[in-house]
């Protein structure tokens, strides 16, 4: 992970929650910001059927964002709309920074309660860029990358999945059970999380392997380096295996087929203030007390 000094904002394109209704009334008062300080506002044309109040206040023209800082995309919304955000902005080098409009928002540094004051520290760059690695997926049938992971499913009426995976060619394991999740440290704390994988740091460098509901006492995930490939093989004689990619299906794993998984996907980056560190997050969002 690297991390670099933001710089004062100049243009903003604007994502926000799928639900509209979920952030509508934030929208106001951020209009509001975004003309007082001058800043430009850009949004997709779905931003404008989504929320009217943005006509003759936001550009719908197509912008190459630039990297560094002087462009942000703003995402009002949840952890999704910031993982999507993330994924589709991942080769501009423009940072997103979220206002926290879902359940848990992890990846959000700006709370409403504290939105004003938070998109003034915005403008005028008083924040932090952190470029953090994806995933790289390819297999017969397609490619793509994963933010925060990429998922392997018993699909379809498949009771169980019968998986081999191997690390830069050499074997390791047969897994059978529900399925496996190739996480990176970012999203350590979402699927992999829940299924009893570690949780990594931001800074360190590698992603992880943790199996689903596995039919064998010694299955436990895997820390695998940056600079190692993991493939994995659909074993079974019959029944395909699902492919998500940050909880969106992208395709299947016939019996037999491969998928092979690396640390080489376009970093994101992501827009962060100097006090919301990963673990201040990690207790605020997932602790007890």
């Amino acid at each position: 992970m690297r991390r670099s000094v933001g710089q004062a904002t100049k243009r903003v394109m604007l994502i926000t929650h799928q639900a509209p209704e979920a952030t509508q009334h934030g929208l106001p008062s951020l209009l509001s910001m975004v003309e007082s300080a001058g800043v430009e506002l850009f949004a997709a044309p779905e931003e404008m059927v989504k929320h009217p109040i943005l006509e003759g206040r936001a550009s719908t023209a197509d912008v190459t964002l630039r990297p560094g800082g002087e462009d942000v995309i703003l995402v009002l919304g949840g952890d999704g709309s910031i993982l999507r955000a993330l994924g589709q902005c991942a080769g501009s080098g423009a940072p997103v920074i979220g206002v926290n409009f879902g359940r848990v928002g992890f990846l959000a540094s700006i709370e409403p309660s504290n939105m004003e004051r938070d998109l003034s520290r915005l403008f005028a760059g008083e924040y932090r860029i952190l470029d953090l690695p994806s995933l790289d997926v390819s297999w017969a049938d397609g490619k793509g990358q994963a933010v925060n992971d990429l998922a392997i499913l018993r699909g379809g009426e498949s009771r169980i999945v019968d998986l081999t995976y191997a690390i830069d060619g050499e074997q390791v394991a047969n897994v059978r059970g529900d399925g496996l999740i190739a996480s990176t440290p970012v999203g350590s704390t979402a699927y992999n999380l829940a299924a009893g994988g570690p949780t990594v740091s931001w800074k360190v460098r590698c992603y992880v392997l943790t199996f689903i509901a596995a039919h064998h006492l010694d299955t436990r995930p895997l820390v695998i380096s940056p600079d190692e490939t993991l493939t994995i093989t659909n074993a079974a004689v019959v029944g395909d295996c699902d492919l998500l990619s940050d909880g969106k299906r992208v395709g299947s794993l016939g019996p037999g087929r491969t998928i092979t998984i690396n640390m080489s996907g376009p970093e994101v980056h992501l827009g962060i203030f100097p006090e919301a560190s990963f673990f201040r997050r990690y207790r605020e969002k997932f602790g007890r007390g």
